[in-house]
């Protein structure tokens, strides 16, 4: 009996062993296949990538604020065949949430407003609006509707008219109890950007963010562009219907990855908030994703666990008809990675600026983080 137990132990523990080599065999990648320096590491996976996922848009790498990988693929406009180059401009869709919170934050440095206001201080009709703060809004967890069912979108909206429709629409949860993303709850952020400043809403970041950071290809969606890429789903082109308009403050700034280098380092270096405010900025206040994986603090998604190999990182994704963007940057150990497409689809943008971060960081990349 006792040499039977023995042996079951054995045979438990060769299988477990068994079990544990084969997960790390196939459970995980640490491209130790890819060679020479970092820079031909990404060059040659991102080549690899791109051709096997028909990826079409412009990948940049950098490490302490300085380019160590950046190339375009596919074409800006299919139909004329024109490439995606370094310089080729996209819908970055929601990362715009990023520059509506670093401008509150500016604001509240400048001694203008607290994000801990009621936005009833702002827009005294707005119901229930002495129990709604800023900090709500830049958390999606204000509890306000979703405009764009109350809204014909692919009409202009007045920052007014938009204040007064949500002002009369009844809460969907207690602000403050639950996260539950929110465009509109960023536009009312906008509306508040322009109430204070006394400036429209394009022209506080034109001079307050894009004009400090040296961003000379970035600027709020308009009809006239000439670097515009042509968005695609599949490589099918997309009519962008919904009005720029009904996506002020939350998706409607179009840039390029070398400009927005040129922000991320403006936040690092101080140029834009002061120390304090950047970590107010790159704080997790609520769950935003399953398991807690990701904290939402103001205009950023924040890990520090499994996902994000252990270590300190804020990013954030958009996503509009079209077009894909993300941005993690990794903030300790200042490895960014961004990622701008004009070919929408299944894709995980996400996914894939992590794998391509865990080349720079040496770590390996786990079969589940594709999955956040």
């Amino acid at each position: 009996m006792k040499k039977s137990f023995i042996w079951l132990l054995i045979f438990g523990g060769g299988l477990l062993l068994v079990c544990a080599v084969l997960f790390m065999a196939y459970g995980s990648t640490l491209h130790s296949g890819l060679k020479g320096t970092i820079r031909q590491k990404l060059l040659d996976f991102m080549d690899e990538k791109a051709e096997e996922s028909q990826f079409n848009g412009t990948v940049l790498v950098a490490k302490n604020g300085k380019i160590l990988f950046q190339k375009g693929y596919g074409f800006s406009n299919y139909s004329i065949k024109a490439l995606n180059q370094l310089d080729t401009e996209f819908r970055i869709a929601s990362l715009t949430k990023s520059f509506t919170a670093l401008s509150i934050l500016q604001l509240e440095t400048a001694g203008e407003l607290k994000t801990t206001d009621p936005i009833s201080k702002y827009f005294p009709a707005f119901q229930n609006g002495k129990i709604i703060t800023i900090h709500d809004l830049l958390t999606h967890s204000s509890g306000v509707k979703n405009h764009f069912k109350l809204t014909d979108t692919t009409q202009p909206i007045t920052i007014p008219d938009f204040i007064n429709l949500m002002g009369r629409q009844k809460l969907s949860y207690t602000p403050g109890s639950k996260y539950m993303y929110s465009d509109t709850g960023y536009m009312i952020l906008a509306g508040i950007i322009e109430k204070v400043s006394g400036e429209s809403y394009g022209q506080y970041l034109r001079d307050h963010i894009f004009r400090i950071a040296g961003m000379n290809h970035t600027y709020l969606w308009s009809l006239d562009t000439e670097k515009l890429a042509t968005g695609y789903q599949n490589m099918r082109e997309i009519v962008m219907k919904d009005d720029e308009s009904q996506l002020k403050g939350a998706g409607d700034i179009i840039s390029t990855v070398g400009d927005l280098l040129k922000y991320t380092n403006a936040i690092h270096n101080n140029r834009l908030l002061p120390p304090a405010e950047v970590k107010k900025m790159e704080t997790g206040y609520i769950d935003s994703a399953r398991w807690g994986v990701f904290k939402y603090g103001y205009g950023w998604n924040v890990a520090d666990n499994f996902i994000s190999f252990g270590k300190y990182m804020i990013e954030h994704n958009g996503s509009l008809p079209g077009f894909k963007s993300e941005l993690v940057d990794f903030v300790h150990d200042r490895i960014t990675v961004i990622i701008l497409s004009n070919n929408n689809g299944t894709w995980n943008s996400g996914a894939l600026s992590r794998e391509l971060a865990s080349i720079c960081l040496e770590k390996r990349y786990w079969f589940y983080q594709k999955y956040f």
